[in-house]
């Protein structure tokens, strides 16, 4: 085993010269004759180390820990790097996110503010003249049907003509109802649009009758809040029956649920379509009818009744809704 010196302080350095740590020996271990003292054993083992050993030591302590102390701050200053750039780039992003997002709401703004004009408007479009006062009807109990909903009771001549305008979803309807006086189909139309282009057809409508409206799907998906299309469908309803001595009616039709919608267009159709059997219930002459719920089964859309984009109803789709319109108009005023 190889020998090995051990560094001791320069305060024990005496005891390679003091009498006290010296002993001679005359043999080894296996009794042969020597001549040696154990002052020559420590020194083989022992090595004093001097002041500037511990110096270099130190140093060379010092050194590393400097390294050490380096590198650390270094791998700090990195990660304080890494740290500001993702900060900056998720700032970025949000600043962006908030600018569309406060761009979104001002035009959303300015088209609901838009749309409360052009209601607005539409309401003070009155006829000339003040409006005929409603003639006394003289008509035999066996010609009336009475028909009671929302808390309303109607009388109704039986048979009265019957009136449909409405948008793609009853396209074909006048093949399922054929006994209809007129239906106008506009595929794609909006409320406001039919109060400006289509509305004025009923002027011609002499005496009482019945118009079944079934618009505002298109509404729903141009993004317009449920206040705003209620507001629309108040208007037309308005000017359907302005100027009228007897009494022309006015079916509301929900607006259908579609695949297509997400959960923000379901919200508005639920909320739009409450909104519409609340007006119903406080307009004269005016009755809701709740077209949306033939097409939900425990609130999810039945699928099978569209078509497989998810906008339009296929052909058993537009057979339930014609039946639940023959049904009604059958107890309305016996119209086959």
């Amino acid at each position: 085993m190889p020998e090995r010196e051990i560094k001791i302080d320069e305060r024990f350095q005496s005891m390679f010269h003091d009498k006290s740590f010296t002993e001679k020996y005359t043999v080894d271990k296996r009794g042969r004759p020597i001549n040696q003292t154990s002052t020559e054993d420590l020194k083989r083992f022992y090595n004093v180390s001097s002041s500037e050993d511990e110096d270099n030591d130190d140093e060379e302590e010092g050194v590393k820990s400097k390294k050490v102390a380096e590198r650390k701050k270094k791998e700090v200053k990195e990660k304080l790097v890494k740290v500001e750039i993702e900060v900056k780039e998720k700032l970025v992003k949000v600043e962006i996110e908030v600018k569309e997002k406060l761009v979104e709401i001002e035009v959303k703004v300015e088209k609901e503010v838009k749309v409360e004009k052009e209601v607005k408007e539409s309401k003070d479009v009155k006829a000339k003249g003040p409006p005929p006062e409603r003639r006394v009807r003289v008509i035999e109990e066996d010609e009336l049907v009475r028909y009671t909903a929302e808390e309303k009771t109607f009388a109704v001549r039986k048979g009265l003509p019957v009136y449909l305008l409405t948008a793609s979803m009853c396209r074909g309807v006048e093949e399922q109802i054929p006994h209809l006086t007129a239906a106008y189909v506009h595929p794609g139309t909006f409320l406001r649009r039919s109060l400006e282009q289509h509305v004025w057809k009923f002027d011609r409508v002499t005496g009482e009758a019945l118009v079944v409206v079934h618009i505002g799907t298109d509404d729903v998906a141009s993004g317009l809040s449920p206040a705003a299309i209620v507001g629309q469908m108040e208007a037309l309803i308005d000017r359907i029956q302005h100027g009228h001595a007897e009494p022309l009616y006015v079916a509301v039709c929900s607006i259908l649920p579609r695949p297509v919608d997400n959960q923000r267009t379901m919200g508005t159709v639920r909320d739009t379509n409450r909104r519409f059997h609340e007006l119903c219930r406080r307009k004269r002459d005016t009755i809701h009818l709740p077209t949306g719920k033939l097409f939900l089964n425990h609130r999810q859309i039945i699928k099978k009744y569209f078509t497989g984009d998810g906008l339009h109803l296929n052909v058993e789709g537009k057979k339930v809704l014609f039946n639940y319109l023959k049904k009604f108009l059958w107890h309305f005023c016996k119209h086959s």
